[in-house]
């Protein structure tokens, strides 16, 4: 092997991260072109440090020479979590110089866990594969586990690919098309030579048996050629449905299935083909064709992926576009053994250009480009990204999300559709009572990111002033709720009196959680406000299950959110102390005049927050008790979207509050939180609209099923309200109101149309939609045509 002056000056030391090593029995070309790659690596001086899937008879640690080591674990899904948990806890390739990822179908997710300079290799975009293996569960999958990964995660990561086409498809799902550079494969030139060929006309097929790769669309090709035989060779999972397929059409004498063929056999089958085929539906480059060409035995493949690429039509090969074709063309191969020949021959010569030498030293040159790159390190690029803590914030209200979903399906099975329908009305009672914090919240982190609330030990001061007077407003609403639980159940339509009393004294502990995160995060301050949106899910799911174990049923249920508050009410004081120290002085602020500063706020939430539950308080209006439970069990489902900008807020208004006093455009702040709740909102859009009635009779129960129509209606509705929500914030934080009008405009005429909907819970929820579908349409017009702060109004001078 020659030097080349492209390589880099210094060996590396590269980690490899793949889910199947070229040993794997299914290692398929993406374990060639590994081994292809890394045996000149090792040979140049470089070490490598593999980690794997393991597989049956497999070393767990297996050194093959001084520079080379591979680690296996893990099997097909649990390689990805093993491995980060094997570089970071155990420290494999800890001193590695550059880190390549093998993404095939489903990233390792790097990005998150490794601070290493990394080159993401990516043979081919899985999405058709996936839906074709798994059908509507796979459009969700590829989503989750390779698009957004790819889009949002790898941006500046360098990929390799394969092919031309291979990089148009990565481009297609967002991978910026400069960070991609193709390699072709190449072929081991002392491995694959001419042999013997077939006396008789055979086909062959080598490659996993897989649903995505057609095969049943290469018996026909047999079919249609009677005076031809087929060899399959290779392993997978669809061999059964094969063997089913090949007795049912009566090919069992002429289609042989061969099983797993080691390489040294390769070359055996290539020579003695007339013809190897391929009819998969996606195919980065097709490494069989280049192993096949220099064995001088010529390909037929459909015209997908990369294969025009590795064949050349009618040179080296035959493309057809559909079966038929490929059936006229291959039979044209099978009845001329002179164009078969003439084919073998050029495919041959140009199999030969195509070395691994070239490949690994096109590769090595993008993994030396990395390492030698100035990398920032992760934890300061982390906290320096706006990008990351909004998506921080906005994981964190996922997470709570997840947890709500799983208090809505735990409790929605344990109290039924009918308590249930009361518990969500107690909740809903809650949230709407909880506006004027939410209200608080904004106008505090507004305040305190332009200054106007004191620092250090004097906003400390405020703090401790202010939970004074909310205790004691806690005690008054209390004792007067008490009082009147008769009369507020009846209200809410609830047999739960004392729950509905706790309703109105709770909303003074709410008061001052939402104050502590409207001054932590205009101090910049999103992590610890992040660990409380999840701490309190996650407090609220375990004192609600440990009332519902002592027999209190849906007021236990209930009385978990307010505990779950007082435990977020502790854990952020804490971290406020440190903060800002001892209180000193006299606060800036009272509480009275920062609500009357929260006018604006109190009122554009209000308006938000009935447009997001008026439906839930106005269905039973329309729809018997249980058929009103099940849209409400459905409604609380389809907030996922709410639940995301809710926690982006918090980023949203300070930032574009900074931003906008700086002199600054804001609406990029905006766009870069629209983005992430449009980034969540889709696969869950797509997953409602596809799978509605399972997720209600798995998650809810069977009984919730008859909301299956309204839900992914429901979904989009609340989708397009949590994008209101972000231009509220984004108004409010710029100190412009014209938006109030349009919210109470459509919030008005909301009940008007709910109350004269037509029967049945689908058309219910269609004009949910509309309503919501106007509201978010106004709400963009204002937002882009608003960049400039208007005059706020003056803070009090210090005492």
């Amino acid at each position: 092997m020659s030097a080349s002056s492209s390589r880099p000056a210094q060996h590396l030391h590269i980690l490899v991260l793949t889910d199947r090593d070229w040993t794997h029995p299914q290692g398929g070309g993406t374990g060639t072109n590994l081994f292809g790659q890394i045996a000149r690596w090792v040979a140049w001086g470089h070490r490598v440090t593999v980690i794997a899937g393991d597989y049956e008879g497999a070393a767990k640690v297996e050194e093959l020479g001084p520079l080379l080591t591979i680690h296996r674990m893990g099997g097909r899904k649990s390689v990805f979590p093993r491995a980060a948990w094997a570089v970071r806890r155990r420290g494999i390739g800890a001193d590695a110089d550059v880190v390549l990822e093998v993404i095939n179908g489903i990233a390792f997710f790097t990005p998150i866990w490794l601070r290493k300079p990394r080159v993401a290799l990516v043979h081919h975009v899985h999405r058709r594969m996936y839906v074709e293996e798994l059908g509507r569960r796979g459009a969700i999958a590829a989503w989750l586990l390779e698009t957004i990964p790819l889009r949002l995660l790898y941006r500046g990561t360098p990929f390799l690919t394969i092919s031309h086409s291979a990089r148009r498809d990565l481009i297609t799902v967002g991978v910026p098309g400069d960070d991609i550079h193709v390699t072709y494969l190449g072929v081991e030139p002392e491995q694959f030579h001419r042999g013997e060929r077939s006396p008789t006309p055979l086909l062959l097929y080598l490659g996993r048996l897989k649903q995505y790769k057609r095969i049943e669309n290469v018996l026909d090709v047999l079919e249609a050629i009677p005076e031809a035989e087929l060899e399959i060779a290779g392993a997978g999972s669809h061999r059964p449905a094969l063997e089913t397929e090949i007795a049912r059409r009566g090919l069992g004498d002429r289609a042989r299935l061969l099983g797993f063929v080691d390489e040294h056999e390769k070359p055996v089958l290539y020579g003695r083909a007339w013809v190897a085929l391929t009819a998969s539906s996606a195919e980065g480059w097709c490494l069989t064709v280049t192993e096949a060409a220099a064995c001088g035995t010529p390909s037929a493949a459909l015209r997908v992926g990369g294969l025009p690429e590795s064949i050349v039509d009618g040179e080296t090969g035959m493309l057809a576009d559909d079966v038929p074709e490929l059936t006229d063309k291959v039979r044209e191969i099978v009845e001329h053994p002179e164009l078969r020949d003439r084919l073998g021959e050029a495919a041959e010569v140009r199999a030969r250009s195509l070395t691994w030498e070239n490949t690994a030293e096109r590769s090595l040159d993008v993994l030396g480009a990395a390492a030698d790159t100035d990398h920032e390190p992760m934890r300061a690029a982390l906290q320096r990204s706006q990008t990351l803590k909004a998506i921080g914030l906005a994981m964190a209200s996922m997470g709570a999300n997840a947890i709500q979903a799983l208090f809505v399906g735990i409790f929605a099975h344990i109290l039924g559709a009918a308590s249930y329908g009361s518990l969500a009305r107690l909740v809903t009672t809650v949230v709407i009572l909880n506006v004027p914090g939410i209200a608080l919240q904004a106008a505090a982190a507004r305040e305190v990111a332009l200054g106007r609330l004191g620092h250090g030990r004097q906003l400390s001061a405020a703090l401790v002033s202010w939970a004074r007077y909310l205790a004691v407003a806690f005690v008054l609403l209390s004792a007067a709720a008490i009082l009147a639980r008769h009369q507020l159940a009846s209200i809410m339509s609830v047999d739960q009196e004392w729950a509905a009393a706790l309703t109105i004294s709770a909303s003074c502990l709410w008061l001052f959680l939402s104050l502590e995160r409207g001054v932590l995060s205009g101090l910049h301050a999103y992590k610890p406000v992040g660990l409380s949106i999840l701490g309190e899910a996650v407090a609220r799911l375990g004192f609600a299950l440990a009332l519902a174990a002592a027999g209190a049923g849906v007021t236990g249920a209930f009385i978990g959110m307010p505990l779950g508050w007082i435990a977020m009410i502790v854990a952020l004081a804490v971290v406020l102390r440190r903060r800002l120290g001892p209180p000193e002085g006299v606060p800036r602020r009272t509480l009275g005049s920062l609500i009357a500063a929260a006018w604006a706020p109190m009122v554009a939430l209000t308006f938000v927050f009935l447009l997001q539950n008026l439906d839930v308080f106005l269905i039973p209006l329309q729809a018997s008790k249980k058929a009103a439970g099940a849209y409400a069990g459905a409604a609380t489902a389809a907030k996922v979207a709410i639940w995301v900008a809710v926690g982006i807020a918090v980023y949203l208004l300070p930032e574009a509050a900074r931003r906008a006093a700086e002199g600054r455009d804001p609406r990029p702040v905006l766009g870069r939180a629209a983005a992430i709740v449009g980034a969540v909102a889709a696969p869950v859009l797509l997953l409602f609209a596809l799978v509605p009635t399972l997720l209600l009779k798995f998650a809810l129960g069977p009984e919730f099923t008859r909301a299956a129509g309204a839900l992914p209606l429901l979904a989009l509705a609340m989708s397009l309200l949590a994008l209101v929500n972000l231009g509220v914030q984004y108004m409010l934080a710029l100190f412009q109101y014209r938006f109030l009008l349009l919210l109470a405009v459509v919030t008005a005429v909301e009940p008007l149309l709910l109350t004269s909907a037509p029967g049945g819970l689908t058309a219910f929820a269609a004009l949910v939609l509309v309503v919501q579908t106007a509201a978010a349409s106004g709400m963009l017009v204002l937002c882009l045509r608003t960049r400039r702060m208007g005059v706020p109004a003056e803070a009090p001078a210090p005492a």
